[in-house]
């Protein structure tokens, strides 16, 4: 096909679900040329998981509907061929990793090799693509490992893996970040860069804003199923629509309209999308090159002339931070017994891997927890040995001053709340009421208790809309709230969630942020695991980080030295606050 056509083209396309009452797509048109990265955001339910199905063939081959509209990729118009056709152009990696492995493959290299196999690529093609995909995704060490002995995020990989081995001309990534920690972001980001470059053209939806500015060449917004805005990161990302539709802005761009109310950022300046133009715009605003007369500055009167750019100048690292939102206040110290204590705690798993090694640590009441650590160092390991789910092979782990090997995982569950990466395996009822009370009912909970638990969770997660609706019937963000209601309603004194802003768009965050700080005020304590170091900085305390199994930093976020902050930094990055602090 000419490099003059466009890879991608949508024409009018409108897709309704079927049984749906609305369009999930409302007359998209758009054109995708070779090699151009173009990232699509918006809020949940807006769309963009069914944009990148549609753009693959699974809309509507796989998902049931009515299409109108054209749809053209590498040339094939999708609803004309099917699937098994559709492969050889363009690949899919969707948001939910786990359904995305065979099942039919036992070894890492061998699911990698799954789909070049049904291509019927020569064999040794098949050795050379394969062997590329794990280097390019930096897996040649678990080669031999069962896709299922892997974490989150290195499942992940491994589907990316899988995706780039067919050698798509089109590769569509639903949510490609969303259980990869930071420099596996960043490591994904500079892959795709050197694809595009070779040729691949590469749609990508994603709710992390920062890195759809670092990576995408262009930006298409989508409210309700239709286009809003879109061009270059740096106009659409900041432009005024993406917040009246919710979608929000990235944070730099939030740090300097900030800064620009208080007079540090020069009104006629562009708002940035990105740390290196928030870092550049502050620099020149403190060398005094931008600064308005007249101004405020740190919240003060205003100085004016030669004083105010004489204060100008002396922008320290302090009133750099205070920019950004800064950590909220801390709880404090409680004086009942910990919640959870973990000594010398070993896990070896029945494959051999050495998951724990020797972890001691302890969790008392009130404490909004951030635990974090690179792919594959342990966090969901010890996370199961909170709630009795699994037990150590060597050490000690007490829940509620009980040792987990002497006790039952259902006598824990009264003391920690667990929600999982995948919030399949914790969905079940029939009714989102019925699945938030099936907790608390098998606690045993005064039926009275159990309705008004009930009522409380629903309300803290906005479910209230939806609270007759079956929970698959629901968006995938949604459904993630409604695992997080469920566990909540069991009111237990330690709430465990891992990932959970997984998915979610800027309010769904926001509603998070606010239900850990009120549990923190009734002195529940939220231990969250995560890669959005952000949202851990902006709404977390503690922070415990995981390498390699073991312990390797336990402090508070505001009492972050220079010592911890390289540490930090070393293993899995830093918040845009810190690096902003770090680096100003």
């Amino acid at each position: 096909m000419p490099d003059s056509l466009p890879v991608v083209e949508l024409r009018d396309a409108t897709f309704t679900y079927a049984g749906a009452a609305e369009p999930a797509l409302r007359g998209v048109s758009l054109t995708v040329p070779p090699g151009q990265i173009c990232a699509v955001v918006g809020r949940a339910g807006a769309g963009k998981s069914t944009l990148c199905a549609l753009c693959t063939g699974f809309v509507p081959h796989f998902y049931h509907g009515q299409l109108n509209g054209a749809v053209i990729v590498n040339g094939q118009d999708v609803a004309a061929h099917p699937i098994a056709e559709l492969v050889r152009h363009v690949a899919l990696v969707g948001s939910n990793t786990f359904s995305q492995i065979s099942g039919a493959r036992f070894s890492v290299y061998d699911e990698v090799a799954f789909g070049p196999e049904n291509l019927g690529v020569p064999r040794h093609e098949i050795v050379e693509r394969v062997d590329w995909a794990l280097q390019a995704l930096k897996m040649s060490h678990l080669r031999d490992r069962s896709p299922y002995a892997l974490s989150g995020g290195q499942q992940q990989r491994l589907v990316i893996a899988a995706a780039l081995a067919m050698r798509p001309p089109v590769l569509v990534l639903d949510e490609p970040s969303v259980q990869l920690d930071p420099p596996g972001t960043e490591e994904l980001a500079a892959l795709l860069r050197a694809l595009s470059q070779q040729g691949m053209t590469i749609l990508f939806a994603e709710h992390r804003l920062e890195w759809v500015a670092e990576l995408a060449d262009r930006v298409i917004a989508l409210d309700h199923g239709a286009i809003i805005a879109d061009g270059v990161p740096a106009d659409v990302l900041a432009d005024p629509v993406l917040r009246r539709a919710g979608i929000g802005w990235p944070r730099p761009a939030l740090i300097a309209e900030r800064a620009r109310r208080e007079g540090r950022w020069p009104a006629e300046h562009p708002l940035p999308v990105t740390l290196a133009g928030l870092v550049e715009g502050l620099a020149a605003t403190r060398n005094g090159t931008h600064c308005e007369p007249g101004h405020q500055r740190n919240g003060g009167e205003g100085e004016q002339g030669s004083e105010e750019a004489s204060h100008s100048n002396q922008v320290s690292h302090t009133s750099l931070h205070t920019l950004a939102l800064t950590p909220p206040p801390a709880v404090p110290s409680s004086t009942p017994p910990p919640l959870v204590v973990l000594e010398q705690v070993h896990f070896i798993y029945p494959t051999g891997v050495e998951a724990l090694r020797g972890v001691s640590l302890t969790l008392g009441r009130g404490e909004r927890i951030a635990l974090l650590g690179r792919n594959g160092a342990g966090k969901s390991t010890l996370v199961r040995h909170l709630n009795g789910l699994l037990r150590p092979s060597q050490g000690t782990a007490l829940v509620a001053g009980n040792d987990t090997r002497k006790t039952t995982v259902a006598r824990c569950a009264r003391h920690v709340g667990i929600v999982f990466q995948d919030v399949r395996n914790q969905l079940f009822a029939r009714t989102v009421r019925d699945e938030v009370r099936f907790g608390p009912q098998n606690l045993g909970f005064p039926p009275d208790q159990v309705e008004a638990l009930v009522e409380r969770a629903v309300d803290a997660l906005d479910l209230r809309d939806a609270i007759a609706e079956h929970p698959y019937d629901l968006p995938p963000a949604r459904r993630r709230l409604v695992a997080i209601a469920a566990v909540l309603a069991m009111n237990t004194p330690l709430l465990v969630l891992d990932e959970p802003t997984a998915g979610l768009d800027g309010a769904g965050i926001e509603l998070l942020s606010r239900l850990i700080r009120e549990l923190s005020a009734q002195n529940r304590s939220v231990l969250v695991v995560s890669h959005d170091l952000d949202f851990c900085y902006e709404t977390l305390e503690r922070v415990i980080l995981l390498r390699e199994g073991r312990i390797a930093l336990d402090t508070r976020f505001d009492a972050l030295d220079a010592t911890a902050i390289t540490t930090l930094d070393n293993d899995v990055g830093l918040p845009i606050e810190v690096r902003l602090r770090h680096t100003g």
